[in-house]
């Protein structure tokens, strides 16, 4: 991509967005910021740093003039292709690329980028931990909180850079070149923000588009979709699955086997057989990447769960309570229940991002006693889930909790896992979670 003598404008003033205008300002390129939002909801601090390099930035809306200017639209995760602004983009023909497809141009360092519908973050954060115990210097970042953008400033000093990727970011790319590509698994997500499943889809496979021959492919083996594509992959493919004939990383009962070295994951503190998976992607990256096979075990073993996914938060009045606030579709959901011993007591809702609720009727069958729906999407929720389990509808998360102890009994477990994204009363699915703990342990 050509870079010099052109106009960027920065679309979506996030955490991205800020780091990117930043990052062009200071070396003297021609850039401009736009988000729909009113000003008053952005950090002055930051905002009044960008001023004070004489960048121009709109808020509340984006306007033509601003779009007529640029050549280069770099929009931060989160900004749809699909948005009329970015489809007017198009039709003027100007170039739209994604944060991380405008720093990789910076970047010769080997890339391991991890995208799927979930188990994303954990998997980015064990390669990281294990390359690090291994003595590699390592920049973690991309969807999992961290801009790529400033791993510019060292890029030169790191031996791997590990990056989450979101559909969102991988939507938008055209050279972006992974070392090393892990594709998780693939249900229906974000379909608020892509036209369809196939667009979403589509999007994820990006992680594999620019790979060579010298560059490698993990991919679950048990995912058709996945599988089938794999045909257009042109790198060097590990698959991943429970063990058969056809999966080069093989897990057998609690054995992790690859490369004719056996992982022992029996004291595995991750909970779920899909975390399994992730820990199979985890080892066969960082023995791609060079690591030992006793650093790699111990690390996992080591590995502490990471907050609002699965998260036991203890036993309260006789009932096991898990947060797993971090699951926002009904695919995320099905590996929580999956992961977690009935009866169950299901909170569910939030912010409906346009899936398809009725993928859960059998899970809440098999292994939920009472389904408590809460939030933007509950009234959508009880349509399609309703008469398939006992449910009760609440008008808040505290309500939520206080349904599901009076509908529970000792050793039952409440698990807040709700299948949607939390922006209809929270900031974040972290702050969802941490509200969850805290009603619970004050109940």
């Amino acid at each position: 991509m050509e870079i010099e003598n052109k106009n960027y404008l920065v679309v979506g003033l996030g955490k991205t967005g800020i780091e990117t205008i930043k990052f062009l300002g200071q070396r003297g390129f021609n850039v401009r910021g736009t988000d729909s939002s009113p000003k008053s909801k952005f950090n002055n601090i930051e905002i009044d740093s960008i001023s004070a390099l004489g960048i121009e930035i709109e808020f509340g809306s984006h306007s033509q003039s601003y779009l007529e200017w640029a050549d280069i639209l770099v929009i931060s995760p989160g900004v749809s292709v699909n948005t009329p602004y970015l489809l007017r983009a198009k039709e003027l023909e100007k170039k739209i690329v994604s944060e991380i497809e405008f720093a990789t141009t910076f970047i010769n360092t080997p890339i391991i980028a991890i995208t799927g519908s979930n188990g994303k973050t954990t998997t980015t954060t064990l390669i990281s931990e294990i390359l690090t115990n291994s003595g590699f210097n390592i920049f973690t970042g991309g969807n999992i909180g961290t801009p790529l953008i400033t791993a510019l400033e060292k890029a030169d000093e790191y031996n791997f850079i590990v990056l989450e990727t979101s559909s969102f970011q991988l939507q938008a790319t055209e050279k972006f070149r992974p070392y090393i590509s892990i594709f998780l698994n693939i249900t229906p997500n974000h379909l608020d923000h892509h036209i369809d499943f196939d667009e979403y889809f589509q999007s994820k496979t990006n992680i594999f588009k620019n790979q060579t021959k010298s560059d490698w492919a993990i991919i679950n083996s048990g995912d058709e979709k996945i599988k089938e594509y794999s045909e257009n992959i042109s790198s060097k493919i590990v698959s991943f699955g429970i063990a058969t004939e056809h999966e080069d990383i093989k897990l057998k009962g609690n054995t992790v086997e690859f490369r004719d070295e056996e992982y022992d994951l029996s004291s595995i503190k991750l909970i779920g057989g899909h975390n399994l998976d992730n820990a199979m992607c985890a080892i066969a990256a960082t023995v791609i990447a060079g690591c030992r096979k006793e650093v790699i075990e111990k690390t996992i073993l080591d590995f502490t769960p990471l907050p609002h996914r699965i998260e036991f938060i203890g036993k309260h009045r006789g009932v096991n309570v898990y947060n797993d606030s971090k699951s926002t579709s009904p695919g995320a959901t099905i590996k929580a229940l999956d992961s977690i011993s009935p009866p169950i007591i299901l909170l569910a809702g939030g912010k409906d991002k346009g899936t398809d609720y009725k993928i859960l009727t059998a899970p809440l069958h098999n292994k939920v006693k009472h389904l408590v729906l809460f939030g933007e999407a509950k009234k959508i929720m009880n349509q399609q889930l309703g008469t398939s389990v006992d449910t009760t509808m609440a008008d808040s998360l505290e309500e939520a909790v206080e349904k599901a102890f009076s509908n529970s009994d000792e050793d039952d477990s409440i698990l807040l896992s709700p299948a949607c994204s939390s922006f209809d009363m929270f900031s974040s699915y972290e702050e969802r979670g941490e509200v969850f703990k805290k009603i619970v342990q004050n109940f």
